[in-house]
């Protein structure tokens, strides 16, 4: 009997904008293969009519939702991030309405037990070889408090969902088995991650890069207005100072006192006084361009300085990914040389356990992931058995419409 796979990842938000960009497929995903470019249309949203970007409605949510009058802590998680699907034998055998319907009860379990304003997102991928959802919840408490420990901060909390999300499902006619907790799953916990990180580095890589961009032309604005400046002085510098005009006086008794000048510095005069106003407007534009470029300096360099040290969080986060993936790969290798003398046959079991591994987890069956012919038998075994269930399964079931 196939079983019910529900998950829960807790992002903070630096690991917002990766999960947009996986969940909405806004880039060609380089981290996940088994994604089918052809389908991606089927996808859909159970929340959004449209795509959205996360972090503007998880944190208008947020806003709204709180009532502690206190900040939200930079490290603070902002979204509970659920994995819902099954096996891929429950899925084969039925309809697209019965899927949709699965899907459907699924979320409004979400809703029910945590408010279905606090459901950001539902996204149903169809995409990948196994259909599945991505629910999004922001976890703030009834009293108004954005806190994911409260919700799932003890591992008895963690048995109850698996255990009330079962029974809803059950008693919406879904007959599945309650999921339980293996390393299946904590290895499609660290490919999921793995596949956000990646992306969400990708994606504040680019952001960096056009923030120095748009220093630079920036820095050449500025640059551009000090030479206007500079050209519109070294333009007047030809023309007299008005003291050294020579001014003759006429008139005085009866008529009134008039001055006369040469017309070439009459000329110099007008000159100078539309110079002047000229220089004046320039000079309060200037001043305010220049306090526009030097505030949005200032508030590309903050930008810059946080996009670098998330980017480096999460390089580092990354790299202590690919370490666990060594470490589990080692142990495995261990344990099998351990006792391939021991156990007949183990070199099969382990290429069974493997093939049956990566087909739950929805990855392709490449040869690199099996050492040996024998390992490569344990899977075509394992192959073999699955065919003979579906078969049977499908036997039961045109039985059952028979009568």
């Amino acid at each position: 009997m196939s079983y019910t796979v529900l998950h829960m990842q807790k992002l903070k938000q630096s690991a917002i904008k990766g999960m947009q960009i996986h969940n909405q497929r806004e880039k060609e995903s380089q981290t996940n293969p088994d994604i089918d470019a052809s389908k991606v249309s089927l996808n859909y949203d159970l929340v959004n009519e449209q795509s959205i970007d996360y972090t503007k409605k998880i944190d208008a949510r947020i806003k709204e939702g709180l009532k502690t009058g206190k900040a939200v802590r930079k490290d603070a998680v902002k979204v509970a991030s659920f994995l819902v699907t099954s096996d891929k034998a429950f899925f084969d055998n039925m309809s697209e309405r019965a899927e949709k319907k699965f899907f459907e009860t699924a979320y409004d379990y979400f809703c029910k037990e945590y408010g279905k304003e606090n459901i950001a997102y539902a996204m149903v991928h169809k995409d990948e070889k196994t259909p599945h959802m991505h629910v999004g919840f922001v976890p703030i408490t009834e009293d108004g408090r954005l806190s994911a420990k409260d919700f799932f901060g003890k591992k008895q909390q963690l048995v109850k969902l698996q255990d009330t999300f079962h029974q809803h499902m059950l008693e919406a006619g879904f007959d599945l088995e309650r999921g339980v907790s293996s390393d299946r799953v904590h290895i499609e916990t660290q490919r999921l991650k793995a596949m956000t990180v990646k992306e969400t580095v990708q994606e504040l890589e680019a952001e960096l890069k056009e923030k120095h961009l748009q220093q630079r032309v920036l820095e050449e604005s500025i640059r551009k207005t000090e030479d206007r400046l500079s050209n519109l002085t070294e333009s007047l510098s030809g023309v007299k100072k008005v003291d050294e005009i020579i001014v003759k006086e006429k008139g005085g008794l009866i008529r009134s006192r008039t001055v006369e000048i040469g017309q070439e510095d009459f000329e110099d005069i007008k000159r100078l006084a539309k110079a002047s106003e000229a220089v004046k407007e320039e000079n309060e534009g200037l001043k305010r361009e220049n306090n526009r470029l030097l505030l949005s300096t200032q508030t590309l360099k903050k930008e810059k300085d946080t996009l670098f040290q998330e980017n480096q969080q999460l390089r580092t986060e990354n790299k202590l990914l690919d370490k666990e993936n060594k470490f589990l790969t080692r142990t495995l290798n261990r344990v099998t040389s351990q006792f391939r003398e021991q156990i007949k046959n183990l070199d099969m079991y382990v290429g069974y356990f493997k093939a049956e591994l990566l087909t739950k987890m929805n990855m392709s069956l490449l040869k690199k992931y099996f050492s040996g012919e024998k390992e490569l038998k344990g899977a075509q075994n394992f192959f073999s058995q699955d065919e003979k269930q579906k078969e049977n399964q499908k036997g039961k079931k045109d039985r059952g419409y028979e009568r």
